[in-house]
C-alpha cells in the first residue's frame, strides 16, 4: 500500500481532513527519494565494478609491483577513505560517510598485513586484530549506523579468540563443546553491555544485541545438535568454559532482576532453559541406550527456549525477535520429523498433528481474548 492509499484510508476513517491530506500528499511528492535510490544504486554498481577490476589487475601483477608502490597505494586508499569521510560529512544522509568509514576500517587490516609481508614481520594474529579494533574504535564512536560497531566487535571477537588460542586456553575445547560455552559467555557479556551503551550510542547497542543474540543462538543450535550425538563427552576437560558460562548467566540474571524487577520472569526462564540446554548436552550420558529419549529431552528444551524467547521479545515489543524465534522453533520441529521419520507416512501424520496443535492454540487464544491477531478492515475498504 503506497502513501496515497494510506491517506485515502485515513481520510475515510475520519483521521484526516481534506486540507491535511492534501498537505501530506504534497510533502511526500516533494520529498520522494525513489529516484535518488536509483542513482545511488547505479553509482554503487559502477564503483564496485571499477574496484573489483582494479583488484583483479593488481592481483595479476602483484609479484612485479615494487614494495614502495604497494605501500604507497595502500596508504593513498587509507587517506582517501578519510578524505571521503570528511567530504561527505556535510551531507544530509549519513550513509555515505559511514560507508567511507567502513572502507577505512577494512583498509586498516589490509595495510597491517601488507606491512608485515613487505618487511617480513612475524607475530601472532591477535595482535594485528587488536590493533585494528583499537584503530576502528574512533570510527565506531562517530558513526551514526551500527555497521561500524559490527566491524569493531568482529575485530575484537577474533582478537580474543586468537589470544586464547595462543595462551593455550583453548586446548581440548574444540572436542568437548568448550567453544560453545565460550561463545555463549561472550554473547552474554555483549548483552550485559547494552544498558551501558544504549543511552550513549543506540546504534552500537543494537550491534551488541545482534552479536550477543547471534552468538547465544548459534551456541544453542550447536547444543541441540549435540543432544543427538552418540558419543560420550569428556566434560571434565571443558569444565572451565562451562564455569565461565554459568557465571555469565548468573550475572545476566542479576542484571535482569535489577533492571526489570518482577517483570523479568520470562527472560529469567530463558536463561535457565539456555543453561539446561547447554550444560545438559555435555553432562548427560550420550553413550546410553535410550538415545531417542535423550534426543526428545534436547528437543523439548530447545523448543521451550525458543518459546520463552519469543514471549520475552513480544513483551519487549520486538517484532523481529518474536518472528525469528518462532521461525527457528518451526524449523526445529520440522528437523525433528525428518530425524525420527521412517517414511513419508510418519512424517505426514506428524505434520498433521502439529498443525492441529497450532490451530488448537490459536483457537484457545481466541476464546480467551475474543480477538484474532489480524487487522480490522476499514469501512468501505476493498
Amino acid at each position: 500500500m503506497n502513501i496515497k492509499r494510506k491517506i485515502d484510508a485515513w481520510r475515510r476513517a475520519g483521521l484526516l481532513d481534506d486540507e491535511r491530506a492534501t498537505a501530506i500528499s504534497l510533502y511526500e511528492e516533494e520529498h520522494a527519494s525513489s529516484s535518488h535510490w536509483v542513482v545511488w544504486g547505479i553509482t554503487a554498481v559502477g564503483g564496485l565494478a571499477i574496484v573489483t577490476g582494479i583488484i583483479s589487475v593488481v592481483a595479476a601483477n602483484w609479484d612485479d609491483i615494487p614494495n614502495w608502490m604497494k605501500l604507497s597505494g595502500c596508504g593513498a586508499l587509507l587517506l582517501g577513505s578519510l578524505a571521503g569521510t570528511w567530504g561527505t560529512a556535510r551531507l544530509a544522509s549519513s550513509w555515505q560517510r559511514d560507508l567511507f568509514l567502513f572502507f577505512h576500517d577494512g583498509m586498516l587490516l589490509a595495510i597491517i598485513g601488507l606491512i608485515a609481508q613487505v618487511y617480513n614481520l612475524h607475530g601472532h594474529p591477535w595482535r594485528a586484530l587488536a590493533l585494528c579494533a583499537a584503530l576502528a574504535l574512533p570510527a565506531t564512536t562517530v558513526a551514526v549506523h551500527g555497521l561500524l560497531a559490527d566491524v569493531f566487535l568482529g575485530y575484537l571477537t577474533l582478537s580474543l579468540w586468537f589470544f586464547l588460542g595462543e595462551a593455550g586456553w583453548l586446548n581440548h575445547v574444540d572436542t568437548n563443546f568448550g567453544i560453545g560455552f565460550l561463545g555463549a559467555s561472550l554473547g552474554l557479556v555483549f548483552l550485559l553491555g547494552v544498558d551501558f551503551v544504549q543511552p550513549r550510542k543506540p546504534a552500537a547497542a543494537a550491534a551488541l544485541r545482534r552479536w550477543g543474540f547471534g552468538l547465544v543462538g548459534i551456541t544453542a543450535i550447536g547444543a541441540c545438535v549435540l543432544w543427538n550425538e552418540h558419543m560420550r563427552w569428556n566434560w571434565q576437560q571443558a569444565y572451565w568454559p562451562m564455569a565461565i558460562f554459568v557465571v555469565a548467566a548468573l550475572l545476566h540474571a542479576i542484571r535482569q532482576l535489577i533492571v526489570q524487577g518482577p517483570g523479568s520472569g520470562m527472560r529469567l526462564a530463558s536463561l535457565v532453559l539456555l543453561v539446561a540446554l547447554l550444560v545438559g548436552a555435555v553432562l548427560t550420558d550420550s553413550g546410553g541406550t535410550n538415545q531417542v529419549g535423550r534426543q526428545l529431552i534436547g528437543f523439548t528444551l530447545f523448543c521451550a527456549l525458543c518459546t520463552s524467547v519469543a514471549i520475552a521479545a513480544a513483551n519487549a515489543g520486538s517484532k523481529v525477535g518474536t518472528n525469528f524465534a518462532t521461525l527457528v522453533l518451526a524449523g526445529r520441529v520440522l528437523a525433528l520429523y525428518f530425524e525420527l521419520a521412517k517414511n513419508l507416512m510418519t512424517t505426514g501424520v506428524s505434520l498433521i498433528a502439529t498443525g492441529g496443535v497450532c490451530l488448537a492454540v490459536a483457537y484457545g487464544w481466541w476464546r480467551l481474548r475474543r480477538v484474532l491477531p489480524i487487522a480490522p478492515r476499514l469501512d468501505g475498504a476493498a
